[in-house]
């Protein structure tokens, strides 16, 4: 007798608990600043909007979730999804800038980020090509360049768009595949040799991603100015304490740090939920960064092992960089935190992630 297809209904769970903290989280960083550019009747605006972007990942996650696992793997799905996001980012950039910035598709309904679907699929396409050429993964010039390519093409689009932080994760993710494909201690140091002085070119090759390490270095220079995120940020968390001021309580979202319903969201946990919210969030993700590779640990193909620990990573990752900024550890990157930050394509892009997942899950040994 055949056994029953189940997915992990932990790592759903997880998922989901984080997906309702960000909601009501958004809601209670939002309100203020929503009735102040939309009028007193419009406390609900970004929560509104990130429900219906979460109905439409819902969807994306569910149909993923019950897709014929053979077709995750379809090679000819795949990189059609990657011209598809090749030609987004592309057109991304003939798009007038938004915050000095050409992240967006920007249409009468919506605004599209196409970088943020840029992640799945590239890590989805590495899968795909490390499961069938991991027996090479040795060769240089058969193996490692064309996917090397691949690679710098999406991740230079998307340094072009000013999105240095996406770029810089991507390229991370794909580099921990290819290191778990077994790729040699010689080839990783010829790499490290090649792209550390190429980040440090990319760095300080222009003034923002300079402004941005200077200001990492020393907030306090500039506290009015570069500083200021940084500085708001930890004033947020410091004044959150152990417990928190409550739900609704805080006082950095009343205009005093900028955006606090996206970037910069868990600055708000800390400050209204305060260290034990935090932590408890930070604990959810640990856990489903668990469920996740548990689920590359014990499946039965090649693709899905790579699959699911890319995409783990990626979600994992990306939580870990936003906390480090808002907890100034790191530079500011414009990282959103996934499932938990206001933004419809940073949804939407995390809970196809999550709907693979738990595709893959059901064909664990």
């Amino acid at each position: 007798m055949s056994r029953k297809l189940t997915y992990d209904t932990w790592l759903f769970g997880a998922a989901m608990l984080i997906v309702v903290v960000g909601i009501v989280m958004i809601y209670s960083a939002s309100a203020i600043i929503a009735t102040q550019r939309f009028g007193a009747g419009s406390p609900y605006y970004f929560m509104t909007k990130q429900l219906v972007w979460l109905g439409a990942g819902a969807l994306a996650m569910f149909l993923l979730m019950h897709l014929d696992s053979s077709l995750l793997a379809e090679r000819r799905l795949i990189y059609l999804a990657l011209v598809v996001v090749v030609i987004g980012l592309t057109a991304a950039l003939f798009q007038s800038p938004i915050n000095g910035t050409h992240r967006w598709i920007v249409t009468p309904w919506f605004h599209l980020q196409p970088s943020e679907f840029a992640k799945p699929v590239l890590i989805v396409f590495v899968a795909s090509y490390l499961a069938r050429r991991e027996d090479r993964i040795n060769e240089l010039t058969v193996t490692l360049l064309p996917l090397l390519c691949v690679v710098i093409l999406v991740s230079g689009l998307i340094v072009l768009g000013r999105d240095f932080g996406t770029a810089s994760l991507l390229i991370v993710v794909c580099a921990a595949m290819v290191f778990a494909a077994g790729l040699s201690w010689r080839l990783i140091g010829l790499f490290g040799a090649a792209f550390i002085p190429a980040a440090i070119a990319l760095v300080f090759g222009a003034a923002y991603r300079r402004d941005r390490l200077f200001a990492f270095l020393n907030p306090e220079a500039d506290p009015l100015g570069k500083g200021f995120q940084a500085l708001q940020s930890l004033i947020a968390l410091g004044t959150g304490g152990f417990h928190g001021l409550g739900l609704g309580n805080g006082r950095q979202k009343l205009f005093f740090l900028p955006e606090p319903h996206t970037d910069f969201i868990f600055s708000i946990i800390g400050e209204e939920l305060g260290f034990i919210g935090a932590a408890l969030l930070l604990a959810l993700f640990g856990f489903l960064a668990w469920r996740g590779l548990r689920i590359a640990q014990r499946s039965n193909n090649r693709f899905a092992f790579y699959a699911a620990l890319g995409l783990t990573l990626m979600i994992v990752m990306q939580a870990l960089i936003n906390m480090s900024v808002a907890l100034c550890l790191l530079p500011t990157k414009g990282i959103s935190l996934p499932l938990v930050s206001y933004g419809g394509s940073s949804l939407i892009a995390s809970l196809v992630a999550i709907g693979i997942l738990l595709n893959l899950s059901q064909q664990t040994n």
